[in-house]
C-alpha cells in the first residue's frame, strides 16, 4: 500500500487492506457488492426502495457519509467516507449486507449478496470525480438508459469534506 500525494491511499494488490484504513476519516472509498451469482435481482419491485433507503440508514449507524450510489440489477455502487468525528466503512458493509440480506431474504430472494465486496480509495479529489462519474455512468455503459439522470436508482451529493461538487464544481 502506498500512500499518494496528497494522502490517499491506494490498495495495489487483490488482498484487503487492514482494517484501520476502512476509518480513515475523510478517505472516500468505492465500495461494489455483487448479488450471489450475479442474479439480476437488486432492481425487483419488492425490495429496491429498502435496498436503497437503508443506504444512508447504515452510513449513519457507522459514523458514514454517503457520497455517490447506483443500484444496478445485480451489484451496487457506494462512494462513501467517514465522517470527520469517526466511523467505521467495514461496519457500514455488513450492516447494509446484514439488513438488506434479511429484507431479500423475506421476500423470498433467498441469499442474494456475496460474501465479500470489492473496494477502491480514491487517491486525488481528480479521482474522486471520475469515480462519481463512473458511478453514475454505469447504467448507460450497460445501455440501460441515455444520459445518467434517466436512472432512477443512483444518486450523487456534494462532498462533505471538500465543499466540491459531484461534477467537479467549486
Amino acid at each position: 500500500m502506498e500512500l499518494e500525494d496528497d494522502g490517499f491511499l491506494c490498495r495495489r494488490h487483490p488482498h484487503r487492506l487492514d482494517p484501520a484504513k476502512y476509518r480513515l476519516p475523510g478517505q472516500p472509498v468505492l465500495v461494489t457488492i455483487c448479488s450471489a451469482g450475479q442474479r439480476p435481482v437488486l432492481v425487483d419491485e419488492c425490495v429496491r426502495e429498502e435496498l436503497i433507503g437503508a443506504l444512508d440508514v447504515a452510513a449513519d449507524s457507522a459514523g458514514c457519509e454517503v457520497m455517490a450510489w447506483c443500484l444496478m440489477p445485480e451489484h451496487v455502487h457506494v462512494l462513501i467516507q467517514v465522517r470527520t468525528e469517526g466511523g467505521d466503512i467495514l461496519r457500514f458493509l455488513h450492516g447494509y449486507k446484514a439488513w438488506t440480506g434479511r429484507v431479500m431474504r423475506e421476500a423470498g430472494l433467498g441469499r442474494v449478496w456475496e460474501r465479500s465486496f470489492w473496494d477502491r480509495h480514491a487517491r486525488s479529489r481528480d479521482d474522486i470525480v471520475a469515480i462519481v462519474s463512473y458511478v453514475m455512468h454505469n447504467p448507460v455503459r450497460r445501455g440501460f438508459c441515455k444520459r445518467p439522470e434517466e436512472w432512477p436508482f443512483a444518486d450523487y451529493r456534494r462532498f462533505a469534506s471538500t465543499g466540491a461538487a459531484a461534477s467537479g464544481e467549486a
